[in-house]
C-alpha cells in the first residue's frame, strides 16, 4: 500500500510541475485585448450585423494551428430573435466571424 501512495504522490507531483512549467512557458498575447475588441467590432460594422442588438458576452485568448488567437462571443439582446456571434481575432489583425448571419442558418 505504501508502494502505490508513494508512486500517486509522484505521478500528482510529476502533473503539477508539468502545468507550472507549461504556463511559465505560454506566449504572452502580441496583440492587446482592446485591440482585438476594436478589429472585431469594425469587421462587424462592415456587414449588416447590428451591434446594438448584441453585447460582449466573453473574450478568451486560444491557439490554433493558424496561431494564437481572441476569440469573442457576442450574445443577443433579445435572444428568440438572434443567435451569438463569434469572432476570431489574430494576433497579425486579421478577423474570422461565424455564427449568428455567418452560419448556414442565418438568423
Amino acid at each position: 500500500m505504501k508502494g502505490k501512495k508513494h508512486f500517486a504522490v509522484c505521478v500528482w507531483t510529476a502533473a503539477a510541475a508539468l502545468v507550472l512549467i507549461s504556463s511559465a512557458y505560454a506566449q504572452a498575447p502580441t496583440l492587446s485585448l482592446k485591440k482585438s475588441i476594436d478589429l472585431a467590432e469594425t469587421a462587424l460594422n462592415k456587414t449588416s450585423v447590428d451591434l446594438l442588438q448584441y453585447y460582449l458576452y466573453s473574450i478568451t485568448l486560444s491557439n490554433s494551428s493558424q496561431g494564437q488567437f481572441w476569440y469573442l462571443t457576442y450574445r443577443p439582446v433579445n435572444p428568440s430573435e438572434y443567435n451569438e456571434i463569434f469572432a476570431k481575432v489574430y494576433m497579425d489583425g486579421s478577423v474570422g466571424l461565424s455564427g449568428g448571419p455567418f452560419s448556414s442558418s442565418g438568423y
